[in-house]
């Protein structure tokens, strides 16, 4: 038995269960960074120094819905069993 491939299987598990559980919460961050970009165009004072270059310069990753977060997290927990399974044969 390979405990490297094991360990490795459970922790890609344990590392997308929250995605898995709980998509929408990558999901807000994407509309909460999109509303303060759209206050600050309208006007609103910067919170810190040079704020809305921050927000422009780093946005979000576009593909961050719900379904793609669940997605990615289920081929995540496959991923970490197909790796324990193969710990055991190895």
């Amino acid at each position: 038995m390979d405990w490297s491939l094991f360990f490795l299987g459970i922790l890609m598990i344990f590392g997308s269960l929250s995605g898995f559980r709980r998509p929408e919460k990558d999901v807000h961050s994407v509309e909460g960074w999109q509303g303060r970009l759209r206050e600050l165009k309208e006007g609103a004072d910067e919170a810190y120094f040079e704020e809305r270059r921050q927000l422009e310069a780093y946005p979000p990753p576009a593909h961050a819905t719900a379904k793609n977060v669940r997605v990615l997290s289920m081929i995540g927990i496959a991923s970490g069993v197909v790796l324990m399974i193969a710990a055991f044969f190895s």
